[in-house]
């Protein structure tokens, strides 16, 4: 391909280095060049027009910084897989970098750098992604197995070894995705043996032993990157959300609350909030969430996306208060809403709120509004819906007695998360995905025929069973507190320190730390006297 038909887009916010950027390219070559100052207007060209060539700043001044665009593109698949990309970037912090190499960028430059650099780096770029084109189509259709296929081949057959790094970086990438998590940890460790300190590397090999279900391994090798400035935080982040997944959400706060709050990002701010909410802690997470909205007040879509992360735990706390008493907490959640992009009139923004506005309106018992607002045009296309957008639909079609449509965007729901890349995000929408799973599935019902069970074999002293129909019921419903009350009491009785999953001591200290009523804490405080008198067995 001639350089005159690639398609560039560069993103800075400094005019006169935007200018001389283009002005670069054109001299190399270029002519079809787009400029633009942030990730909005990158968005709104992507959807026009194909990119080959993304040269992406990382500070985009009162913007989203260059990660989160490129995060949000591919997402939303406006960025593809054959797209080139390159970050450039005065910033050399361990924690800037870290977050720059996880999208996975073809090349890195630093300012202030030279023409000769940029000239070097584009070049090698577009010649690795023209020399693997067939494996990248094939990655835009989504079509992994044959590009893994077609990759093998060209590794078996690469006449240029200076690309043999990177294809093996890609050919590892290609594994996990298509869910061959052995081959993938092989391929990683072969590339450590040659070098221990090659960082993606070992992201990677963590990822393949956590899907291969060695999560001991895994967890090991996170603890030993807790100990330098370059991966503590997001190793952090990473146990966290392994403790997430097993329901251990107190361990996942210690490991959150080990980084410094002034180095948090937002999305590991959002985790920790969603760590509170599981733990029936709602104040601490607006307290949190009012915290970092506030300190992004001048990055405007940071702000809009935290207003409305703050308006969805004002409605989670509206939906705990019976229905006469929610209107104070309903009126902060509508105006968080409002405050969102109070002047920006972008339609997917628009439609988010409204999904926000019909579930208050349902909250408020105001059902005839919520059916309005779900009827608006452009309501019922899920296209370029994020997660979080998608459980907000999912409650308000529910709130209006429509389960069909709520269960069918939840099986849209599901597909969407298996395709995100970011490990906070994520486990954020995974959470509130089950949460709406919980409330239009089956879940409650047959945990509750579990529980029921559960407690005829306790009642005859039949505690191994007793524990067994207890723990089913727990992991289908973790959150509800009566259910982990009568799996801890029944492991007690039964004098077990461990069960499956479940350590009793741990699992104390885990309900320990969340909020419960009066009676379920007293209940608590007895099981866990029982526990101190006995630390032969619940070591």
């Amino acid at each position: 391909m001639s350089l005159s038909d690639i398609k560039v887009a560069i993103v800075e916010d400094n005019g006169m280095a935007r200018i001389n950027l283009r002005n670069h390219l054109m001299e190399m070559g270029f002519s079809e060049i787009g400029c633009f100052s942030n990730g909005r207007e990158l968005k709104a060209h992507a959807r026009l027009r194909r990119i080959d060539l993304l040269l992406m700043d990382y500070h985009l001044g009162q913007n989203k910084n260059g990660v989160e665009v490129v995060q949000e593109l591919q997402e939303q698949g406006l960025l593809k897989s054959s797209t080139s990309i390159i970050f450039i970037t005065s910033d050399r912090l361990p924690m800037i970098v870290g977050q720059i190499v996880d999208v996975h960028p073809d090349a890195l430059v630093i300012k202030p750098y030279t023409i000769r650099s940029i000239e070097k780096n584009i070049s090698a770029c577009l010649n690795f992604h023209h020399y693997l084109m067939p494996v990248f189509k094939l990655m835009d259709e989504d079509e992994f197995a044959h590009a893994l296929d077609k990759l093998n081949y060209m590794l078996e057959r690469n006449s240029r070894p200076r690309m043999r790094s990177q294809m093996v970086k890609l050919q590892a990438r290609l594994l996990i995705k298509v869910k061959r998590f052995k081959e993938a940890a092989s391929v990683y460790n072969d590339v450590l043996r040659s070098s221990d300190k090659i960082i993606w590397a070992k992201w990677g090999l963590i990822q393949s032993l956590y899907l291969d279900g060695q999560i001991k391994q895994s967890e090991d090798m996170l603890l030993a990157l807790t100990g330098t400035q370059l991966t503590s935080d997001k190793a952090r982040e990473w146990l966290a959300r392994i403790c997430i997944d097993a329901n251990q959400y107190a361990q996942a706060e210690d490991h959150i609350n080990a980084i410094r709050e002034g180095e948090m990002s937002v999305s590991a701010a959002r985790l920790k909030a969603y760590i509170y909410q599981a733990q029936e802690r709602n104040d601490e997470a607006i307290q949190l969430l009012e915290k970092k909205r506030e300190s992004n007040r001048g990055i405007r879509e940071r702000y809009d996306e935290l207003s409305l992360d703050l308006a969805r735990c004002y409605l989670q706390e509206a939906e705990g208060k019976k229905a006469n008493e929610r209107e104070k907490t309903l009126q902060v959640a509508k105006f968080l809403i409002g405050s969102a992009g109070r002047k920006n009139l972008d339609q997917k923004l628009i439609i988010k709120k409204d999904f926000l506005y019909a579930a208050a309106a349902v909250m408020a018992g105001n059902i005839e509004k919520a059916s309005e607002l779900l009827n608006r045009e452009g309501m019922d296309d899920m296209t370029d819906s994020d997660v979080l957008q998608m459980t907000d639909a999912i409650s308000a079609w529910k709130g209006i007695g429509n389960d069909e449509k709520a269960s069918e965007i939840l099986a849209l729901c599901k597909m969407r998360l298996s395709q995100l890349d970011d490990g906070n995000e994520t486990t954020v929408a995974n959470m509130q995905v089950v949460k709406r799973e919980e409330s239009i599935g089956e879940r409650r019902p047959e945990a509750m025929k579990l529980n029921k069970t559960g407690l005829e074999h306790y009642i005859k002293h039949d505690y191994q069973k007793a524990t067994q129909d207890f723990y089913q019921a727990y992991l289908l419903f973790p959150r509800e507190v009566a259910f982990s009350l009568n799996l801890l009491q029944s492991l007690v009785e039964a004098e077990q320190g461990s069960y499956k999953t479940i350590n009793t001591r741990q699992f104390l200290s885990e309900l320990s730390r969340r909020q419960m009523a009066p009676n379920n804490q007293k209940r608590l405080e007895d099981i866990a006297k029982k526990v101190e008198k006995s630390p032969e067995i619940f070591s």
